[in-house]
């Protein structure tokens, strides 16, 4: 087994955006994106004035926790994603998670996703979704346009290696870390 390290430490930036918890997850590279987005009219988008959480995904990731309480740390996030060794993920089957707004979505499966996320919920977090369902968001969208979507694109299937992990505290500072890859 071949392990990579992809940075030499952590890398920290503060964006200005609070939240109300922290979240971490893993980042793709992923240039077909570009060529799905394209697909999407943007008169389907779902958006919301002032916030670009919205709209279409500009940023390919896999959440693999979500709720962590401001007081974790970079340092024991990082002792927990040295720990584990991620490889080739695959990205597949389109669906929809049906709000107010539907999110397009595709589920995610790889080595040590699960098992990170089981050891990233013994720091301390609050999160009202006790399963955990690895998923890249595509885009988001208004209620009722998302099923076109999901259905025309049921087929696709990507294989991404992942290439770093981001830990999201709640002041807004964004944690880049390293991640062993096989």
């Amino acid at each position: 087994m071949k392990r990579i390290k992809l940075f030499e430490e952590f890398i920290t930036e503060k964006n200005g955006d609070t939240y109300s918890n922290g979240c971490v997850m893993l980042y793709f590279d992923f240039p077909q994106m570009k060529e799905i987005h394209e697909n999407i009219d943007k008169n389907d988008l779902y958006e919301e004035e002032g916030d670009r959480t919205f709209g279409l995904e500009d940023e390919p990731h896999c959440t693999l926790l979500y709720g962590l309480e401001g007081d974790v740390t970079v340092e024991q996030v990082k002792e927990i994603i040295d720990q584990h060794t991620f490889g080739t993920c695959t990205v597949h089957n389109a669906s929809l998670f049906e709000n107010d707004y539907d999110v397009l979505k595709f589920d995610v499966e790889g080595d040590s996703l699960h098992t990170c996320n089981k050891s990233l919920c013994e720091l301390p977090y609050n999160n009202q979704y006790p399963d955990y369902h690895p998923h890249m968001t595509i885009a988001y969208l208004k209620k009722g346009a998302g099923k076109k979507y999901a259905e025309g694109m049921k087929t696709q299937e990507y294989h991404l290696v992942p290439t770093h992990v981001v830990f999201s505290q709640p002041d807004g500072t964004k944690n880049k870390i390293q991640i062993n890859i096989d």
